[in-house]
């Protein structure tokens, strides 16, 4: 995978009708940004927040008027030094045809240049200069689905080989050589280390070791052996009662593959490779048929950890009516609820029909009818979900510290399955880091286009710099982890040590002088907000101050991020006129020097 970057050249004024967003460079010496200026500036950047109230937030991409760019300048790279960038944050809006979407989002604040908007397909988008275009490279995968292949189509982008310059990446995960390799102006859907979730062997481990800590608080997952290792306890187990099963799985399969339902020690030789899970003897049935729920989560970063989850998914049934007796265990299209199995059914003769499938919605409208309490069990689902990732966080974490430059990068899509009991309590089955965004039906579509599309533009992706320095304009909004002033360092280290003696607790003291990292993680996230799509940020939420125990070591950015989403519960806008106050004395930019 190639990650070479070739310079762009400047882009010259243009006069042609069809290049809507028009860029020509200018001077940058401006302290001082009219409204309809600042409407494109600070990008919305990589990461995803999403309000656990949407209802109060919900200002999408779809919902704003169309704005063309006629680009007046060039951005400060330092006191002295200026980059000349093809979409700088200073442009002047004017408004576009009604009936043509436009092609990039404005960000809240000054400064910090657009993001690309993504549609689904069909959708007419402003055709960017051909300079722009001929940057807007997706780099070609066998694994990048139809679904999303039509999403960069609608925004003009091209898909390459891996050799040549792109500035996305959606498929296999990497290996550690190639996330060195990567550049700033690339953007991946993988994390370093993502492994620790996605492998079912980790993720067990992970969550077994915060059983040990928190006693009765993380039961989220069916019991689980490692094999061979654990095969002893699974032996005694199975042996103590006749009517005891697991399900037996592959560590890193998918699509059920290798999967069965089983007691018979043959099923696990002793040398195998292997996962054992207790079997969920009373599942939730609908018309007679077991089911499991596949969800969509997104990560954006993890530190601070935001994690988002999709409105919409999938509900997969069994194929053959549930039927709990010894003698029908053997049977798979009744008791697994892979539908990469269970569309088998009809063709082997077991169903008359094609397996059905539902939408999530379909099943709360489902629950609905039946009287069920739908908000309770999604926010069960929700804190399954939320101390999956907080199980994984720290060894992603040091993963990601070893092989990655710049954490913006990376962003990732999780499939989350989830099976319910007949007391509607949810369980975690496994973690998917290569989620199928195959939609072989019409439900499919339905449910994976509008996705693909949100989950592009929750990434903030954005037209990238004439060059690719980070002191650039163009990063100098981003946060940057392993560059960090002493300032920052200091004020760290200090909050993380009164997080420690003050046992938890945390004021609004933290705001009383934000560093130049603080803000541009505050502005992130704030403009993050605005891209929000169907996606529902879960964590952090001003009512998730909890779960800040459960982390292996106080993190600053995520006590800084859980404090301010408190803070901000009544009146997002006070906050955010405090980070756009800062954005318009360059406070953002005010620690290039001492960071490079």
């Amino acid at each position: 995978m190639s990650s070479g970057y070739s310079s762009a050249p400047s882009v010259s004024h243009t006069s042609s009708d069809t290049d809507l967003n028009r860029i020509d460079s200018c001077d940058d010496g401006v302290d001082e940004t009219s409204d309809e200026q600042r409407m494109c500036g600070l990008s919305e950047l990589v990461t995803s927040c999403l309000t656990s109230s949407k209802s109060s937030r919900q200002k999408s991409y779809d919902d704003d008027d169309g704005v063309e760019i006629e680009i007046v300048g060039t951005l400060k790279k330092s006191k002295s030094k200026k980059t000349k960038v093809l979409c700088p944050a200073h442009a002047n809006i004017k408004k576009e045809n009604p009936n043509i979407s436009p092609f990039l989002k404005s960000s809240q604040f000054t400064d910090v240049p657009p993001t690309i908007r993504f549609y689904t397909k069909g959708t007419k988008v402003t055709k960017p200069t051909r300079k722009i275009q001929s940057r807007l490279t997706w780099c070609h995968n066998s694994l990048l689905p139809i679904v999303m292949r039509q999403t960069l189509s609608a925004s003009h982008f091209t898909i390459v080989d891996e050799s040549l310059f792109y500035i996305g990446y959606w498929g296999r995960h990497l290996k550690s050589a190639q996330y060195r390799a990567l550049q700033p102006h690339q953007k991946v859907n993988h994390f370093p280390g993502a492994f620790h979730i996605g492998r079912k062997d980790r993720l067990w481990m992970h969550i077994r070791n915060m059983q040990e800590r928190f006693e009765g608080e993380f039961d989220i997952m069916p019991f689980t052996y490692v094999l061979p290792t654990d095969r002893p306890e699974l032996m005694k187990y199975l042996e103590t009662d006749a009517n005891r099963h697991v399900i037996i799985k592959p560590p890193a399969s998918a699509r059920g593959t290798g999967i069965t339902v089983t007691r018979k020690p043959k099923d696990f030789p002793i040398t195998a490779t292997l996962v054992a899970q207790h079997y969920i003897e009373r599942p939730l049935t609908i018309n007679r048929a077991k089911f499991d729920l596949r969800l969509y989560a997104y990560v954006p970063t993890f530190e601070p950890l935001r994690v988002y989850i999709y409105d919409q998914g999938l509900v997969r049934f069994a194929s053959v009516p549930y039927n709990p007796s010894v003698l029908s265990i053997s049977n798979k299209y009744m008791h697994l609820t892979n539908y990469s199995i269970n569309k088998l059914a009809e063709a082997d003769g077991v169903a008359n029909k094609p397996v059905p499938k539902w939408t999530l919605e379909h099943l709360w409208d489902h629950f609905d009818q039946l009287g069920v309490d739908r908000k309770k069990i999604q926010k069960q689902i929700e804190d399954v979900i939320v101390k999956a990732f907080i199980c994984c966080e720290k060894p992603i974490r040091e993963h990601m510290s070893r092989f990655l430059e710049q954490e913006f990068i990376c962003y990732e899509l999780f499939g989350i399955d989830i099976i319910l009991d007949e007391d509607y309590k949810p369980w975690l089955l496994e973690v998917n880091i290569s989620p199928s965004l195959h939609s072989g039906t019409p439900l499919d579509i339905s449910v994976k286009a509008p996705l693909a599309k949100d989950v592009l533009n929750l990434a903030g992706i954005y037209v990238p710099p004439s060059t690719d320095k980070l002191n650039t304009a163009d990063y100098s909004c981003r946060p940057r982890n392993g560059s960090k002033s002493r300032e920052q360092l200091i004020k760290e280290a200090s909050w993380v040590a009164a997080y420690k003696e003050q046992l938890g607790v945390i004021d609004n003291r933290i705001f009383k002088r934000l560093t130049p990292e603080d803000t541009r993680a505050l502005v992130e996230f704030e403009d993050e907000l605005e891209r929000i799509g169907d996606f529902k940020l879960v964590f952090p939420t001003a009512h998730t101050s909890h779960y800040q125990k459960y982390f292996a070591e106080p993190i600053y950015m995520n006590i800084l991020l859980q404090q301010w989403q408190v803070a901000q519960e009544d009146d997002r806008s006070i906050g955010v006129n405090r980070l756009e106050q800062l954005c318009r004395q360059k406070h953002m930019q005010s620690d290039q020097e001492a960071s490079f």
